[in-house]
């Protein structure tokens, strides 16, 4: 870690010009070295960076969901527009950084050109509005905010949306808004909390990713209205046991002009039976060209939500199959178990799948 530290700080000492025109620090960092993070601040914004990205993420999974180890964004910054002129400022990210409203605002208030703006894990705040006619944000992702029950965010010019970790969303006057991702298995948030804030883009979405928990038992997917310009969507599911994955076949029958599913399939609290293959509904899909089935792992459920594709897809070109972990986060180890678990996946994809896929589909295995 010193080592690091010593590394930047030459680096920064050696640079001559008065502006540059990125600056990205990605290391394991935290508030035990607050002197040194908010030097490198200063420098950042007295060189007028267009791009400033600060990543402290830990080095594995036991750190995540830990803020309070976080480096605190330093409040007389937002107290002081005055020292520092960020009208250069057009990308900042911000991840294991605590900040605050006032500092999110601040941001926003001060940096007439920011068109990108990510935080992730962070805590300090139960309501955030990103709201302004004049916003030129067009990427926002906002994720992990521990603490957070409610998001407002009307901006005209957002493009793309990534938001986990909430309690409510409000969506406002988002007419450019074609690219979302939501999280709506954590907290308290749900599928059916997201459908009034989803009618203030639902006829104009092209990309929508949707994080979930267990649905077993729930109609709410049943009740999403169609989406007719989505042309790729992505699932990333946690199941338990045998859970049928066919309830998400309703958001696929929603997407009338889909062509791309991704299915990221978590292994936490999965397991295999031998149970009946359920008969899928029949829907015939024009559209839908590729297929990509993350974290396959020979369930009765797996197999069974595959066939759907083959049976239904009139077009499909591509059937892409990893039977491999869907890591939990960033440099989450593979176990022994986890290994064992992989090796089993991957010989019941080649045995389910092999013989079943027609020739006219290509079967991708990732090894």
């Amino acid at each position: 870690m010193r080592k690091y530290v010593r590394w930047v700080d030459s680096i920064i000492q050696s640079h001559k010009s008065h502006t540059i025109q990125k600056l990205r620090i990605q290391f394991f960092l935290t508030k035990k070295d607050a002197d040194t993070l908010t030097k490198w601040f200063e420098y950042a914004f007295s060189r007028q960076v267009p791009s400033l990205e600060i990543d402290l993420s830990p080095p594995n999974f036991i750190y995540f969901g830990n803020p309070y180890l976080n480096y605190v964004f330093p409040q007389e910054f937002t107290t002081s527009a005055t020292c520092f002129d960020l009208k250069h400022l057009k990308a900042l990210s911000l991840k294991f950084v605590t900040v605050t409203r006032e500092a999110i605002e601040f941001f926003l208030n001060n940096c007439p050109f920011l068109e990108k703006f990510i935080v992730h894990h962070t805590k300090s705040m139960s309501k955030l509005e990103i709201c302004g006619s004049s916003l030129a944000l067009k990427h926002l992702e906002l994720c992990y905010f521990f603490g957070l029950d409610s998001v407002r965010i009307s901006a005209p010019n957002l493009t793309s949306l990534t938001i986990r970790v909430f309690s409510e969303l409000i969506l406002e006057n988002v007419p450019m808004l074609d690219e979302l991702r939501v999280g709506c298995g954590y907290s308290d948030f749900s599928v059916k909390k997201l459908l009034p804030a989803y009618s203030a883009c639902i006829s104009q979405l092209k990309s929508l990713t949707l994080i979930l928990n267990n649905l077993k038992g729930s109609t709410d997917l049943c009740k999403f209205p169609e989406m007719p310009k989505l042309k790729k969507l992505v699932i990333a599911y946690c199941s338990v046991g045998e859970d049928s994955l066919l309830p998400l076949t309703s958001l696929i029958r929603a997407s009338t002009r889909l062509q791309e599913f991704v299915l990221k399939l978590d292994w936490y609290q999965l397991s295999r039976s031998y149970r009946e293959i359920e008969t899928s509904v029949r829907f015939p899909h024009e559209h839908l060209k590729v297929v990509k089935f993350f974290g396959y792992y020979g369930r009765s459920s797996d197999y069974e939500f595959v066939r759907y594709f083959i049976d239904n897809c009139v077009v499909l070109e591509r059937l892409i199959i990893d039977p491999h972990c869907v890591p939990y986060a960033p440099h989450d180890p593979i176990t022994p178990t986890k290994l064992a678990k992989e090796v089993t996946a991957m010989e019941c994809t080649k045995r389910q799948l092999e013989s079943q896929v027609p020739a006219h589909i290509e079967l991708v295995i990732i090894p």
